[in-house]
């Protein structure tokens, strides 16, 4: 009797020791990041994106997406949401500088939430957040996954029905050898398709990198895109074009490293040993985040008056 008592007990252990092992992870993934790491994916994401690197940017973007609270330092916890990004990463070419934006805007509201931490820091980040351009419109139609298979499970459902039923029908092996035909065709188109659209994804994320419209500014050539586009009518992109110039120019003066991986609040913050450099490049900045992240209207007279504003940051060395 006791032989098989002991005979019992090792199932019984091993059991517990499955049962704890699969609890202890799970347990282990709702424990939320903290504020410095939640920032550190943000910046890895962020100089990701700007680079034009859609590898690593899926690699970290899976943590920010996964991620709906954050400590801070003060052991506050706030709640985010980056749906957006999984949305903006499901096309095959997805739009990074769209992306490099949306990101640097909600890592400015995280520095300027982490700084302060005010009472109502995690309204303040909700109400940022359910703005444009991180609140979008919910799709209708169905995506571009979605409908392949939908037309692979058409096309498999027509081939093989009619085989099936003459199969069943006759009951020799003609009807089995055209399925097994068919199925090796099929899985050649497939193969074929995965392969193109790899090559495809190749190419374009190579040439994205080599291909940055942004790689190679100046500040002169950057004043003459805004130029361009304000006679053409697209103030918003010009406005983007005049505030890296102004950044451009900074750098070229030796006042301000340009990096793309900084944010806006940032930069400033790179200014505090220069007050007067700071406050006049303060407007143009607050300027740029109203035109290009608020999408405030913007016309003639008011771009005239943005770019006085650049001017004036130009005037005194």
């Amino acid at each position: 009797m006791q032989h098989r008592r002991g005979l019992l007990r090792w199932p019984i252990f091993l059991l517990l020791l499955v049962v704890l092992g699969s609890v202890a992870p799970a347990t282990a993934q709702e424990v939320p990041p903290d504020v410095t790491t939640y920032e550190g994916w943000l910046r890895e994401a962020l100089a990701a994106a700007r680079r034009g690197d859609q590898l690593g940017l899926e690699a970290v973007a899976t943590n920010l997406i996964e991620t709906e609270t954050v400590v801070l330092n003060d052991d506050t916890r706030i709640s985010v949401d980056n749906s957006w990004l999984a949305a903006a990463l499901e096309p095959v070419a997805p739009d990074l500088p769209s992306i490099a934006d949306r990101l640097g805007a909600v890592l400015d509201a995280l520095i300027q939430v982490g700084q302060s931490a005010p009472n109502d820091a995690q309204q303040r980040l909700t109400d940022i957040l359910s703005r444009p351009p991180f609140v979008e419109a919910e799709p209708t139609g169905n995506t571009w996954w979605t409908q392949f298979l939908d037309w692979l499970f058409d096309i498999l459902d027509r081939l093989f029905r009619p085989v099936a039923d003459a199969g069943a029908a006759t009951g020799d092996l003609f009807g089995y050898v055209v399925m097994l035909i068919c199925g090796v065709l099929l899985a050649g188109v497939i193969i074929y398709l995965l392969l193109n659209m790899r090559r495809s994804l190749v190419h374009e994320v190579r040439a994205a990198a080599v291909d940055d419209p942004e790689a190679n500014l100046t500040a002169t050539t950057a004043l003459q895109q805004a130029s361009t586009l304000a006679r053409d009518g697209d103030y918003r992109t010009a406005v983007r074009y005049l505030y890296l110039s102004s950044l451009l120019w900074l750098d070229e003066q030796g006042r301000l490293r340009y990096d793309r991986a900084l944010t806006n609040r940032e930069y400033l913050d790179r200014l505090n040993s220069n007050p007067d450099l700071q406050a006049r490049l303060v407007p143009i900045v607050n300027t740029f985040d109203r035109v290009w992240y608020g999408y405030a209207a913007l016309d003639a007279e008011s771009f005239s008056e943005y770019e006085r504003q650049v001017a004036a940051l130009r005037e005194r060395r």
